[in-house]
């Protein structure tokens, strides 16, 4: 474990070694000041993650409220370049422990209770982004579902849930060294990630106009690589163009980008978060246009996690074996009109073969029922819980 992530480490950080005891399981800490309250989950979201991400988990946050079975937030607090969310703590019971032993009825209670909370979440236009198991907790006691970690979560509509963020507003004022003492009394609609407040990189410096750029670039390759004889092949009209010293790339010889070619269109940004296995196409083809579908994909996923027995359902190592595994589940042909649905295509070679009869969901639903060991398992789970 890191320093930054170790619980001395915590443990020496003022502000919060002078209000909560640091337990030493993970996460969870006491207030000193009332020790009868019960124990407490704190994060801590160390400085390398973007601040937009920050921002936008706290809104989340704050907007969902803890209602429908969504995490609350009880406080936050900016000490030095981290940020501590106060939750409370949910004595939880891993998925992998219960889910085969689940019988219909309380698959059903599940999924019921995770799309509750899912609809709480998309009410506000906000795409929770990570959906999966270890992110919807059992409560041990209350029997209670409840949806957790709104690190990736954004607004479907607007990117970002601050309308009037700024990326730029962060970078301003570099130099200005000055950050108001952070305090547990604050309230959390409160402004305390300041802008202006000091970031570890300066700003970028101007570039050069695409249209400055494509005047540069064009005449040169009119010139040099087009013929002017329409009859004949293309060729170099001369040899002092092939080499214009005056005009090469300024990248070459360096480990930098020069502002000539840093002033050409880019691709647009696409968001890419999620947990491997459960992305649905959208994102693993990089299409712009994502929708709350994005969490309804991985409810699918788990369901199919609870039909077939198997967690994770696919276990790969990036996001092509999950598109062929898809392709091999759904059907090659369904994989490609759905690519072709958001502009993209899928090359296979060779194709996967559908599956069989045997090998279907409902198949593999019927034989891990009927199995042996299955039946000792909700035997033993009912043992435990009742």
């Amino acid at each position: 474990m890191s320093k930054i992530r170790s619980l001395e480490y915590v443990r020496g950080i003022k502000e919060i070694n002078s209000v909560f005891d640091v337990i030493d399981r993970k996460g969870q800490v006491r207030d000193k000041s009332f020790p009868d309250s019960g124990i407490f989950a704190m994060k801590m979201i160390v400085p390398t993650v973007e601040l937009r991400r920050v921002e936008n988990e706290l809104r989340a946050l704050r907007q969902l409220n803890g209602k429908h079975g969504i995490i609350k937030m009880l406080s936050a607090m900016r000490v030095r370049d981290h940020i501590f969310i106060l939750m409370p703590f949910i004595d939880y019971v891993a998925f992998s422990s219960y889910y085969l032993s689940l019988n219909e009825k309380e698959i059903r209670r599940y999924l019921l209770h995770l799309l509750r909370a899912l609809e709480h979440v998309h009410r506000y236009g906000i795409i929770h982004r990570d959906i999966k198991p270890t992110n919807f907790l059992l409560d041990r006691r209350s029997q209670r579902y409840t949806l957790v970690d709104f690190g990736l979560a954004h607004s479907q509509f607007d990117g970002d849930l601050d309308r009037n963020w700024n990326p730029l507003l962060a970078s301003q004022n570099v130099y200005n060294l000055k950050r108001r003492r952070p305090s547990w009394q604050d309230d959390v609609s409160g402004h305390f990630l300041e802008r202006g407040s000091p970031l570890l990189f300066t700003p970028t410096p101007s570039l050069d106009k695409p249209s400055t750029v494509k005047s540069r670039v064009c005449p040169r390759l009119s010139t040099s690589c087009l013929s002017s004889n329409t009859g004949g092949p293309s060729h170099v009209s001369s040899p002092s163009i092939l080499n214009p010293v005056e005009e090469q790339c300024g990248c070459g010889n360096r480990l930098a980008i020069c502002r000539g070619c840093r002033g050409f269109p880019k691709a647009p940004a696409v968001r890419r978060g999620g947990t491997l296995g459960f992305r649905p196409p959208e994102v693993m083809l990089r299409c712009v246009t994502q929708t709350t579908a994005v969490d309804l994909w991985a409810v699918g996923v788990i369901f199919l996690s609870f039909l077939t027995g198997r967690y994770p359902f696919i276990k790969v190592e990036d996001d092509l074996e999950v598109l062929h595994s898809f392709s091999h589940l759904l059907g090659y042909e369904r994989m490609q009109q759905g690519a072709h649905s958001v502009g993209k295509r899928i090359l296979i070679d060779p194709r996967p073969p559908p599956l069989g009869d045997k090998e279907t969901p409902l198949a593999y639903m019927k034989k891990r029922y009927d199995s042996p060991y299955l039946q000792s398992v909700r035997v033993a789970h009912s043992q435990l819980f009742g």
